[in-house]
């Protein structure tokens, strides 16, 4: 039953920004306070778009008063004045099951965009409970959106480098092949409890609303939880990450849930993207990783959630090396260290500029690395300040924006009452730098007796002069200046350096190396996979090496999973093949999945060519020569036999014994071979290898039962053509 209602001036609002009698944060939390979940919204639902009057009914059985918030711009409606904090509503209720109470949002009165209303009811004791009812405001007026005009304070003497408004089509992939982001923790390690989601067709986890990234964290019932995160750094290395003086800065909100943890980090670079023959590779791994987490806000409030109210964390990590001297609080001797500074800090953004938390609105968070200071910031003002370690110092540093539901933190999740489903909401992003980045180097192959190799540098920087050498040394002004892409005809380490164009401030960048390397595996090899769909994240570039051990190439030659004929393949090491393949018989393109798998591996395993497909190999030119066929499968796992024979025009034979028998299932992303003979039960096996082959023209069949499992790729291996590293094959 509402007894009352109503919106209050801007006046009336400042007596209840600290609303005394509610709880706000553990660290002033009255004795005896309990926190129960008792406030359900009933409508609108909560993540609802909204505009216009809108007409909030909810139930808090057991609760006898209540307030309602809502975080509101400037009564002008200025595009930049300060924020208010209004009350929506003060009513008062029986406490029953069943009773419900209403009060209405003005949203054309409230910014457009994110909105959170706060819903904070109690009894006439100690039980408190608090709800946030996240909306997006279709209606209002614009505050704080967008790009601000001005650079961060934190920024001074810096350029901008990389800025995203979100107000276009996302570009993002599970490993930022082909686009701006990855989805996952570059290098591995994904942390969230509800799994961090590439992205998929219906807008999940990530989607685009005016000038907004949406990050949704959701669990279907019975179901796992799903949420997001982006990596400005992909897995082969490129990408926004740049040295040091640096400043890296974004604008969000979130939901304040047990369980909600949203980020904005950094990283040092460390060997993603380094070939492991690179000679830094070695010192650049044992030097460790500095973590800079600029925000880590833990959702919640009561017992069992740290960061509830408006508190949020600033941590330092020093990830495999020691901790800087000044790091330590006490010397060796056990006294005081004179020299310590901190290197977490826990800021109360209630006592903070405008006093309203993470989850009420959006704020900037910001992180400056200089060559003396690592500071922290929160809406340009400073919070925290340390001296900057020697691997942010010697490293570029990426950042990743991130919504983790529960996981390795260890909170608590329940969102039950939300219908397990939150968002975060991301404004901007945009990084500076007083150096110029690090170019990227990319090369479209190997170095082959058959063609070199073509290597690409490109810089973030516009106008930039890029400068290279092909010995491994560092390039000085006066080394060559790259115009266009270089022909590589012999292994050799390409290092370039990007220098500022004239009149502006800016120091170089770092160096960038690349290793150019001769084709791995064995000359001749013909590997062919089957593409059920041609998305830049499931393909192979040239110089991407998958497969099984020292038969692993680059070259792959991908083929759409469907009946015809293919010629013009190459071979591992960029020659031209006379091999041709028919596709016939029961066959068509699947989606497969990695079953374990990773990177190159795991694109190579998630296309495939079923139910039962006949594969014709005509114009083998190889005396001898081996064949291996990958197999993949669905969600589910089968069982069939791969089966080989001559061609019936064929000159030559194939192996006596010319068939296998598998299982297909889990094997954690390892290559396990058949052994079993058709007609038995196969042992579990993702490949099969039929050796000592001559035959000019082949046909390779799959028979199976069930309809999951189908090729992934085939390779044929000439036998006894050349030494390699992994010695004469």
């Amino acid at each position: 039953m509402v007894l009352g209602a109503g919106l209050c001036s801007a006046a009336q609002a400042e007596t209840f920004v600290e609303y005394p009698d509610f709880y706000t944060g553990e660290d002033g939390a009255p004795e005896g306070i309990v926190f129960e979940t008792s406030v359900s919204v009933l409508t609108p639902a909560y993540g609802s778009y909204v505009k216009g009057p809108v007409t909030v009914v909810f139930r808090a059985p057991g609760m006898r008063h209540v307030k309602a918030f809502c975080w509101g711009g400037p009564e002008d409606r200025s595009p930049w004045g300060d924020g208010r904090d209004v009350l929506l509503a003060e009513l008062e209720m029986d406490g029953s099951e069943t009773a419900e109470a209403e009060f209405v949002f003005p949203a054309d009165a409230f910014p457009n965009g994110p909105t959170t209303i706060r819903i904070h009811a109690k009894d006439d004791t100690n039980r408190q409970d608090i709800c946030e009812l996240q909306l997006f405001n279709l209606g209002g007026f614009p505050w704080r959106q967008g790009l601000p005009k001005e650079d961060p304070p934190g920024a001074k003497g810096m350029a901008l480098v990389f800025a995203d408004d979100f107000d276009g089509p996302l570009s993002i992939s599970p490993d930022g092949r082909g686009a701006r982001y990855a989805a996952h923790k570059t290098g591995g390690g994904d942390f969230s409890g509800w799994q961090f989601s590439d992205p998929v067709a219906d807008g999940y986890p990530f989607s685009q609303r005016d000038t907004w990234l949406r990050i949704h964290a959701s669990k279907p019932f019975g179901g796992t939880g799903r949420s997001g995160i982006l990596s400005s750094l992909r897995a082969d290395g490129t990408g926004v990450c740049v040295p040091v003086p640096s400043y890296f800065e974004c604008r969000f909100v979130a939901h304040s849930a047990p369980g909600s943890w949203p980020a904005f980090w950094t990283l040092t670079r460390g060997t993603l993207g380094m070939d492991p023959t690179d000679p830094l590779y070695e010192e650049r791994k044992a030097a460790g990783t500095d973590e800079l987490d600029i925000i880590e806000a833990y959702g919640g409030y009561g017992k069992g959630n740290p960061n509830s109210g408006g508190f949020y964390s600033q941590v330092t990590h020093f990830w495999g090396q020691e901790r800087p001297a000044w790091a330590n609080p006490k010397l060796p001797d056990g006294s005081d260290n004179p020299d310590y500074r901190p290197t977490s800090f826990r800021t109360d953004t209630l006592q903070l500029g405008e006093r309203s938390s993470w989850s009420w609105t959006p704020h900037t968070y910001g992180l400056a690395i200089t060559e003396t200071d690592t500071v922290y910031y929160f809406d340009n003002i400073e919070v925290g300040r340390h001296p900057t370690g020697p691997v942010s110092l010697s490293q570029p540093a990426w950042f990743l924006i991130n919504y983790a539901i529960g996981g390795i933190s260890g909170w608590k999740i329940d969102m039950e009452r939300y219908g397990n489903r939150s968002d975060m909401w991301v404004d901007f992003v945009r990084v500076y730098s007083g150096r110029i980045g690090e170019p990227t180097l990319e090369s479209d192959g190997f170095v082959s007796a058959a063609r070199p190799a073509q290597v690409t540098i490109a810089s973030l920087h516009e106008g930039a002069v890029l400068r290279y050498t092909l010995d491994g040394s560092e390039p000085t002004e006066q080394s060559p200046r790259y115009t266009g892409p270089i022909a590589v005809a012999q292994p050799c380490t390409v290092t370039a350096r990007a220098f500022p164009a004239a009149g502006t401030t800016l120091l170089p960048s770092p160096a960038a190396k690349l290793v150019v390397r001769a084709a791995p595996g064995v000359d001749g090899t013909v590997g062919i996979s089957f593409v059920d769909v041609r998305e830049a994240d499931r393909l192979l570039a040239p110089a991407d090496v998958a497969g099984y051990e020292a038969f692993a190439q680059g070259n792959w030659n991908q083929v759409d999973a469907k009946p015809g004929k293919t010629q013009d393949f190459v071979t591992s090491d960029g020659r031209a093949s006379p091999v041709q393949l028919e596709i016939s018989g029961d066959a068509q393109g699947a989606r497969a999945e990695p079953w374990g798998f990773s990177g190159n591996d795991g694109r190579l395993q998630t296309g495939c060519i079923q139910p039962e497909p006949a594969l014709t190999l005509s114009g083998i030119p190889y005396k001898s020569y081996d064949v291996l066929v990958y197999l993949t499968a669905g969600p589910n796992s089968s069982e069939g036999n791969v089966r080989i024979q001559a061609a019936p025009d064929a000159v030559g034979t194939v192996p006596e014994v010319n068939g296998y028998a598998f299982s297909h299932g889990w094997l954690g992303g390892q290559r396990a071979i058949a052994a079993s003979l058709p007609g038995t039960k196969g042992d579990n096996a993702n490949l099969i290898r039929f050796s000592g082959c001559s035959a000019s023209s082949i046909v390779i069949t799959l028979e199976k039962t069930g309809w999951w499992t189908g090729i992934a790729a085939i390779q044929i291996i000439p036998t006894g053509t050349r030494p390699s590293r992994f010695g004469v094959y």
